[in-house]
């Protein structure tokens, strides 16, 4: 099997067996997102899929975790899902779980049942991002969904038996626009109450300029160290999760913690109150060390 670049994955699934059942984005408008850029989507032809899933049960037969890639599987038809689904659980008898990226466009399409089929069949995992809960910056990062249709589309996916790895975008306001994009994301967070939920640190490199001057229409300036751990302590200050494993340990972050939540908030907000006393703490990972 070979795999058709840049393959994506998130880290939770370094163990999983990767097979692409769609190549690409099929939104892939998303401003901060360059993943899929350079690829046209399309669903892979179901014999190509095969082909991938009967050599590699050959090899691995004892795989447990597999990952649908790329960017947004779920735009596939649901016919040709169950198919891939079915066909993975005949190939490996000791599968336990599926996983993969969701978008809230083609989440949205998706009905309880159709879900619950897919559920069925061992997809157990649904990797969704959030970026924010803040109306307005959803329209101008073009996420393609109001905050409201992420909480439905998330909702639904949980009513049908789905588990929710959701994450925010720090920084993804500005300095200007922190306290609402934080107030709003937790507030969606909390509507959600995923599974899981992570933080990540909007790093543009070379695509600064064009993302304050084009996109955020001027005046957008990147939130430094000390903001970046105070969003922190705001978002998970707001939380109020019914059991969700949160974590910060993304490379673009600069305190990697994790806990459970409610349970562990108070750890959780005294670690980061001693992050943000001690600047120089060998807490805090490095600008070095960070990427995406």
């Amino acid at each position: 099997m070979e795999y058709d670049m840049p393959l994506f994955r998130p880290p939770s699934e370094a163990r999983s067996l990767i097979f692409q059942v769609t190549l690409g984005c099929s939104w892939n408008r998303c401003v901060f997102c360059a993943m899929y850029k350079t690829k046209k989507f399309l669903v892979r032809p179901f014999e190509e899929v095969e082909r991938d899933v009967i050599e590699m049960s050959w090899r691995y037969p004892d795989t447990r975790k597999i990952f649908l890639a790329d960017g947004d599987p779920l735009a596939a038809p649901t016919d040709y899902l169950i198919r891939v689904l079915d066909l993975m659980n005949q190939r490996f008898p000791n599968l336990e779980r599926i996983s993969t990226y969701a978008g809230p466009t083609n989440l949205k399409v998706k009905t309880v049942d159709e879900l619950r089929e897919f559920k069925a069949r061992k997809l157990d995992v649904l990797y969704l991002g959030i970026e924010t809960g803040n109306d307005r910056l959803l329209k101008k990062i073009k996420k393609g969904a109001t905050a409201d249709t992420i909480i439905e589309v998330c909702r639904k996916a949980i009513d049908a038996g789905l588990r929710m790895s959701t994450f925010i975008i720090l920084g993804l306001g500005g300095v200007e626009g922190s306290y609402d994009h934080i107030k709003d994301s937790a507030r969606v967070a909390n509507a959600i109450d995923p599974h899981f939920l992570a933080t990540l640190t909007l790093m543009l490199g070379p695509f600064e300029k064009i993302y304050q001057d084009e996109i955020m229409g001027g005046g957008f300036k990147l939130i430094d160290k000390r903001q970046s751990l105070q969003e922190v302590r705001w978002f998970v200050e707001d939380l109020d999760l019914t059991n969700c494993k949160f974590g910060s340990e993304h490379a673009s972050n600069y305190l990697p913690i994790s806990g459970t939540l409610p349970r562990d908030k108070a750890e959780i907000l005294r670690l980061i109150d001693m992050a943000l006393n001690d600047l120089s703490s060998k807490m805090l990972r490095p600008d070095w060390a960070r990427g995406l």
